[in-house]
């Protein structure tokens, strides 16, 4: 009779647990896909864009950097400064490579990227391999700075003009270079 009384639980205890339906377990949603997009412009020049240029103290902002109208361009190094007092950008991984310079390739690609919290200032080096024939040209975002809004005050974000190169594939500057236009930002902390 024992074995009859553990059999039959153990059965039933089987039945009982095999019988549970499950919870499906979904996957969280992906992340959004970033956003690259900027204001259309005319101008022969380099620019940094904010969609937000007041934010609160604490929160997080963009800052894009974008060519416009720009032909041959085989490579570029920029440094950009800001005030370290006002903005937090932790370090590269918050530096994203914008579609300007994708191939889909990344073999084709060289890339240095550097930020320096403590000096305010984010550094980009970016080219095509040598002899890949690749050239960039148009306007569209070169970087985007993932940033962080840390104490109230108007904090400002410049391109260092003595450290921006814009070259072609023969190691010349682009044509025109001389009258580029380069424009500041400014974001307002509150």
């Amino acid at each position: 009779m024992k074995k009859y009384i553990l059999t039959l639980t153990i059965i039933l205890s089987f039945i009982q647990f095999s019988s549970c339906k499950k919870d499906p377990v979904t996957p969280p949603p992906p992340p959004p896909p970033e956003d690259f997009t900027f204001p259309a412009d005319t101008s022969f020049s380099v620019r940094l864009i904010s969609s937000s240029t007041a934010v609160s103290s604490g929160g997080n902002f963009d800052v894009k950097l974008v060519f416009y109208n720009m032909q041959n361009v085989f490579g570029s190094a920029v440094e950009i400064l800001y005030d370290k007092n006002l903005v937090e950008i932790p370090d590269q991984t918050k530096m994203l490579v914008g579609p300007y310079f994708q191939t889909g390739d990344t073999s084709k690609i060289m890339m240095l990227k550097k930020v320096e919290q403590g000096f305010g200032r984010a550094s980009l080096g970016i080219s095509y391999i040598k002899n890949s024939g690749l050239v960039s040209g148009g306007s569209g975002v070169v970087i985007k700075l993932k940033a962080k809004a840390i104490a109230a005050g108007n904090a400002w974000f410049k391109i260092n003009k003595n450290k921006l190169e814009i070259k072609k594939s023969d190691g010349n500057y682009i044509n025109n270079f001389s009258i580029l236009k380069i424009d500041s930002l400014q974001v307002t902390i509150q």
